[in-house]
C-alpha cells in the first residue's frame, strides 16, 4: 500500500565449521568443546548443554515480557495488549488455546491471494496493500435473517431485488456492530456575519435534486480518488449502483486504458494488449510533468497496441491523452469496423499537455477498439450514456495517499478535473498514510500538510464542486509473537482529516466510526470480512462500507429537499400474514404432495390487460407449485400479447368489440374483464389455448365458454378442437333478459380450440374462455382492462360480476387499479376509499377468497415545456390504497415504491434495455417482467416466512 517500499538484506554471517553429529569425532579428534578445566565445571557445561533450548525459551519471553511492558512505542513492543487491560487475563490468553480461555477460535484463512508465478514475496510489514479479487461465488453464504430497518437510514427509493439485499446487508451491519454515520457537512461559503450559505454538499445535492426534478441534462459526475481500497471498484460499486439506481445511469464514467496491476478486476478498464509501457504515480520512478489525477500513464513507441472496451448502452466516448511533440494517432473502431482516427500531435513543438478528444458512438454499439500508431501516451477512457443520470468515475491507485496524488503535474491534474466538470470530488486516503506513521516513517504534521494541500488543489481547480474526505477504515497488525491487535494512527490520522475538512469546506464522512471504531478490523477478519493482511476488506466487507457511504449520502439528500410526493409509500408485502394466511396453507399443503388446485384472479387495469406481469408471475408460481391450465382468456382479437403464452385469437366477419371503460352505461352485463364481443350473422371467433404445446393424451381438463344469452336470439354454433357440439338442450324457461352462461366441455390433452359461429339470421355476444386441466397446481386468471379503474368494475352489473368470479373458484383476489385513478384531476379520495372497500367487501363475499391490494405504478405526465412531473392525484391514490386494503383485510403491495419510488418511472424510462414506456404510464416487456420478478418474490418471502410459523391448517377448497 506504501508508495515508497525497501528491501532490506539479512545481516551477513561469518562462516563457521560444521558441527558433525553427536559422538563423532573431528579430524585429527579435537572435539568442538573446550577441554573442561574440572569435573565440576564439565558437569555444569553438561546440565546447560542439556537444557539450552528450554534456557533460550525462558529468555526470549522474559525479554518479549519486558519490552511488552517497558515505555517504549508500540511498534517496538512484541505484544503491545499487555498494557492495554488487566495482565493476568492477558497473560493467560497468550498461554491457553482460545477454546480454553473462553475465547473464539479464528477462522481459516479464506481466499489466498497470488501476484503470479513470477512475483517475488515482499516482507510482511510491506504488503500493506495487496489486489482483492474475489471470486463472489465462493461467499455464498446462508440467506441473513430479516432484520427490522429504522425509517429514515436511507433505504428508500430503492427498487425490490436491491432492497432485499440492502436488507441482508443490514442484518450483517448489526451483527457486526458497524454504525450509520451521518456525514459531516461542514460549511463551503459563509455569508459576512458568520453564517453558513452553502454546506459542503449542497452544489451536489443541488444537482441530483435537478436531475430528480427533471431540470437537468447533463449528467452529475462523481470523481473518487482512493487508494487499493478501491482500486478493483469494490465500494464503489455498490455505491455507484445504487446512485444510478435512484438518479439514472449516467454511463460508466473512467476507465483505465487497460488494467494498471497484474491482479484485480477488469470492472474499471477496458482488455489491453500486452505491449503497453504503464508508469504510475505510485512508482517510485513515477511519470513527472505529465499524469494528472487519473495517475496512469498508458505508453507506447515501438509497434502498435491495443484496447477494447464494452460499450453497450454508451453514446459518447472520451479519450484522456497526452498531446506531445512526436506524431501518434489512435484509431477508434466500433464493432470491428473504423470510426474515427485521433491525431496525438500537439500544437507544441516542445511542450506535452493533457488533452481529451470526443467521439460519438453510433446507436447500439457493443465494442470500442483503439489501436495506437507511432508514439502515443494515453490516460484513460470516459463512457457516457448522453443522458441526465448520474456518473462515478473510480480512480483507485495501489499504495495512493495525499502525496502521491499531489506528485500529479498541477496542469494536467486541473485540466482533467475540469474536463470531469463534477458535482462532488470524493477523497479516500489515509490508510496508507496510518501504515507509515504506525511504522514512524512519516508525522502527523505531515499528514495534515498533504490532506490539506489535496483539497486546496481539489477546491481551487473546480470551485463549483463539492468535496468530502474519507477518514481511513480501520486496520490491524501482527506483533513479532502473531498477535492481531490494532494499527496504530488510524484514529488520529482521522481527527486529522476531520479538523482539515471543517477548515477547507470540505464534507466529512467517519469510515472508522461507520466501520465500528477501534478493533473493527479485527472483528472483520474473525467473520471473514477481512483479508489476512488485515488491512483490506473482503468483498463482502466492501460491500458493507459501501452500502454505510451510500445511505448516509442518501440522507443527506432526503434532509436537503421536500419530497415531490406527500405520500407514505411502504415497501414490501404489508398485512400479509393475517390477509394471506388461508392462501398461503392451501399452498403449503400443495407443496407437501397433496392434489390442490390453487386459483389465483387478478383483475385490473392497463398494466394487468398487457398479460406481460401476469404471464411472468404465472411462471414462477406453476413452476414451483404445478401448473393447472391458462385460466380465462376475453374475447377479441389477435394480439401478439397472448402468443408468448400459446394463446391465439381470431376474429372472421362482422365483429363489435365493447368495452366497459369506454363511457359505457353503469349496470350492463360484461365479461370478467370488461369486454364484450358481439358478432353478427355468420361471425366466427376463435381462440386457441397451449398452441405447439407437446401432445397430452392423458391429460384431461374442461373448457369453459363465458358467453351473453339473449331472449329469442338462437344459440351459436360451438365446436371444440373441430368438432360441432350438439345444440343445448331447451332452459327450463325462456329467458326473460340477457344472461350471462358458462358452458362447460370435457376435454383431454393439453392444447384446444373453441370456435363460436353466430346463427345466420342473429348474433352472438361472447365474453371469453378459460382452460384448465384435472392436474394439481395454480390457476392464475388476468382479468385486465387498458384504461379500468376500480369504478370501472365497480359500476358493472354486480350479480353478473359476482357469478362469473364466483366460477373462476379463486382463492387469492389481486386488485391492480390505481395507476388511472393516479390522472384524474380533483380525485375525491374519500369517495375512493368508500367505493373501493365496498367492491372488494362484495366481491369476497361472492368468492369466499382473500385479497391483496396492489397500489399505482409510478405515473408522471410530461407537460408543454417538455419536463416530466407527477400525475396530479398520484399522491392522494398512494395514501388511500393502503387504507382501503386494511379496511378490507387484504395485503397491499407498492409497485410504485418497488419501482424504487420517487420518478422511478423516468429512471426506468432511461434505463438501458428501457423499463417504463415513453408514455410515462405503461412499462416495457423488460420492465413488467422486473416488476413481476419483485412481486412474486414478495410474496414467496412472505409465504416462506408463513410456511415456519405454524401448523398447516384445514380450510374449505374452492
Amino acid at each position: 500500500m506504501a508508495a515508497h517500499h525497501t528491501v532490506s538484506a539479512s545481516p551477513g554471517k561469518r562462516d563457521s565449521p560444521a558441527r558433525p553429529p553427536d559422538g563423532e569425532a573431528t579430524k585429527g579428534g579435537e572435539s568442538f568443546d573446550p577441554p573442561p578445566k574440572s569435573q565440576s565445571h564439565a558437569a555444569l557445561l553438561d546440565f546447560l548443554k542439556a537444557r539450552s533450548t528450554g534456557l533460550t525459551l525462558i529468555l526470549t519471553v522474559a525479554l518479549a515480557l519486558g519490552l511488552s511492558l517497558a515505555p517504549v512505542p508500540d511498534a517496538l513492543r512484541p505484544l503491545p495488549s499487555l498494557q492495554r487491560g488487566p495482565l493476568p487475563e492477558k497473560l493467560v490468553a497468550l498461554v491457553l488455546p482460545t477454546s480454553l480461555s473462553g475465547g473464539r477460535a479464528a477462522r481459516p484463512p479464506g481466499e489466498v491471494m497470488t501476484a503470479g508465478a513470477g512475483a517475488a514475496k515482499r516482507p510482511p510489514e510491506e504488503t500493506e496493500e495487496v489486489e482483492d479479487e474475489v471470486d463472489a461465488g465462493a461467499l455464498v453464504a446462508e440467506p441473513l435473517p430479516a432484520v427490522p430497518t429504522a425509517p429514515g437510514i436511507g433505504l428508500e427509493e430503492l427498487s425490490a431485488p436491491t432492497l432485499a439485499r440492502a436488507k441482508d446487508l443490514e442484518a450483517l451491519r448489526e451483527r457486526m456492530g458497524s454504525q450509520h454515520v451521518d456525514i459531516e457537512l461542514n460549511c463551503r461559503k459563509a455569508g459576512p456575519d458568520g453564517s453558513c450559505l452553502e454546506d459542503g454538499l449542497a452544489p451536489y445535492t443541488r444537482a441530483l435534486a435537478e436531475l430528480r426534478e427533471d431540470t437537468r441534462r447533463t449528467p452529475v459526475r462523481v470523481v473518487h480518488l482512493g487508494d487499493s481500497l478501491v482500486a478493483s471498484d469494490h465500494i464503489t460499486d455498490l455505491v455507484r449502483d445504487r446512485l444510478q439506481e435512484r438518479f439514472g445511469a449516467g454511463g460508466k464514467g473512467f476507465l483505465f486504458i487497460t488494467r494498471p496491476a497484474s491482479a484485480g478486476r477488469w470492472t474499471r478498464s477496458g482488455r489491453g494488449s500486452d505491449g503497453w509501457e504503464i508508469e504510475r504515480l505510485v512508482d517510485s520512478k513515477w511519470p513527472r510533468d505529465r499524469v494528472g489525477w487519473t495517475g496512469v500513464a498508458f505508453s507506447t513507441e515501438k509497434g502498435s497496441q491495443s484496447t477494447r472496451y464494452d460499450v453497450r448502452g454508451s453514446r459518447v466516448a472520451e479519450l484522456f491523452f497526452l498531446a506531445q511533440p512526436a506524431s501518434g494517432s489512435v484509431q477508434f473502431s466500433v464493432d470491428g469496423k473504423p470510426l474515427q482516427r485521433i491525431h496525438t500531435r500537439g500544437f507544441s513543438k516542445s511542450k506535452s499537455e493533457a488533452a481529451f478528444a470526443r467521439v460519438t458512438l453510433p446507436r447500439g454499439a457493443k465494442s470500442l477498439t483503439l489501436t495506437t500508431s507511432g508514439k502515443v501516451e494515453l490516460h484513460g477512457m470516459t463512457l457516457e450514456s448522453g443522458t441526465p443520470g448520474v456518473v462515478y468515475d473510480t480512480v483507485g491507485l495501489l499504495g495512493g495517499m495525499a502525496e502521491v496524488y499531489l506528485r500529479a503535474q498541477p496542469a494536467a491534474f486541473r485540466a482533467q478535473l475540469r474536463q470531469r466538470k463534477p458535482s462532488l470530488v470524493v477523497m479516500m486516503v489515509g490508510g496508507n498514510e496510518a501504515f507509515f506513521y504506525s511504522r514512524g516513517r512519516t508525522t502527523l504534521d505531515e499528514v495534515r500538510a498533504q490532506i490539506k494541500e489535496l483539497m486546496s488543489r481539489v477546491r481551487a481547480n473546480v470551485p463549483n464542486a463539492a468535496c468530502l474526505l474519507m477518514a481511513p477504515i480501520d486496520a490491524g497488525v501482527r506483533t513479532m509473537s502473531g498477535e492481531v491487535v490494532s494499527r496504530r494512527g488510524t484514529r488520529e490520522i482521522g481527527d486529522i482529516y476531520r479538523e482539515e475538512a471543517r477548515a477547507a469546506g470540505c464534507a466529512f464522512w467517519d469510515a472508522y466510526a461507520a466501520m465500528g471504531g477501534e478493533g473493527s478490523a479485527l472483528r472483520w477478519l474473525e467473520e471473514g470480512l477481512m483479508l489476512d493482511d488485515l488491512v483490506h476488506p473482503r468483498a463482502r466487507g466492501s460491500d458493507l462500507l459501501g452500502h454505510l457511504f451510500d445511505l448516509s449520502l442518501q440522507r443527506t439528500f432526503a434532509k436537503s429537499r421536500a419530497p415531490l410526493v406527500a405520500a407514505a409509500d411502504p415497501t414490501g408485502l404489508q398485512y400479509a400474514d393475517t390477509a394471506l394466511a388461508r392462501t398461503f396453507d392451501k399452498l403449503k399443503r400443495r407443496e407437501s404432495g397433496e392434489a390442490l388446485r390453487v386459483g389465483v384472479a387478478q383483475l385490473g387495469g392497463t398494466h394487468t390487460a398487457s398479460h406481460e406481469f401476469t404471464d411472468a408471475v404465472r411462471e414462477v408460481l406453476t413452476k414451483r407449485f404445478g401448473d393447472a391450465g391458462r385460466g380465462f382468456i376475453a374475447a377479441g382479437k389477435a394480439s401478439a400479447r397472448l402468443e408468448p403464452a400459446g394463446v391465439t385469437r381470431a376474429l372472421e366477419g362482422d365483429w363489435t368489440l365493447e368495452d366497459a371503460a369506454k363511457d359505457a352505461p353503469p349496470g350492463g352485463l360484461w365479461g370478467l374483464t370488461g369486454i364484450r364481443a358481439v358478432g353478427g350473422p355468420g361471425a366466427k371467433l376463435r381462440i386457441q389455448f397451449c398452441k405447439d404445446c407437446p401432445e397430452a393424451k392423458e391429460t384431461s381438463g374442461r373448457l369453459d365458454l363465458y358467453a351473453l344469452d339473449a331472449p329469442d336470439v338462437r344459440a351459436p354454433d360451438i365446436a371444440v378442437d373441430g368438432e360441432l357440439l350438439p345444440p343445448d338442450a331447451p332452459l327450463p324457461e325462456p329467458l326473460t333478459q340477457p344472461t350471462v352462461r358458462v358452458r362447460s366441455f370435457p376435454v383431454t390433452g393439453a392444447s384446444h380450440t373453441v370456435e363460436v359461429t353466430a346463427p345466420k339470421d342473429g348474433h352472438v355476444t361472447v365474453l371469453g374462455a378459460s382452460l384448465e386441466y384435472d392436474t394439481p397446481g395454480v390457476v392464475y386468471d388476468a382479468l385486465g382492462l387498458p384504461g379500468a379503474t376500480a369504478s370501472t368494475l365497480g359500476a358493472m352489473d354486480a350479480a353478473a360480476v359476482d357469478s362469473q368470479l364466483a366460477s373462476r373458484r379463486p382463492d387469492l383476489l389481486v386488485f391492480w387499479y390505481g395507476t388511472d385513478e393516479a390522472n384524474q384531476p380533483g380525485l375525491d379520495a374519500s369517495a375512493l376509499r368508500r367505493d373501493y372497500t365496498a367492491l372488494l367487501t362484495r366481491l369476497r363475499k361472492a368468492t369466499h377468497a382473500e385479497c391483496l391490494v396492489m397500489g399505482p405504478t409510478d405515473r408522471l405526465a410530461r407537460g408543454a415545456n417538455g419536463r416530466w412531473s407527477e400525475a396530479p392525484s398520484l399522491a392522494s391514490v398512494l395514501n388511500t390504497l393502503p387504507q382501503v386494503a386494511k379496511d378490507a383485510g387484504c395485503a397491499y403491495w407498492s409497485p410504485r415504491a418497488a419501482m424504487g419510488g420517487e420518478r422511478a418511472m423516468l429512471r426506468w424510462q432511461r434505463a438501458q434495455p428501457a423499463l417504463g414506456h415513453a408514455d410515462g404510464v405503461q412499462l416495457t416487456p423488460e420492465g413488467y417482467a422486473r416488476l413481476a420478478g419483485a412481486f412474486s418474490r414478495e410474496l414467496l418471502t412472505a409465504y416462506e416466512v408463513h410456511k415456519k410459523s405454524g401448523p398447516t391448517s384445514r380450510v374449505e377448497d374452492n
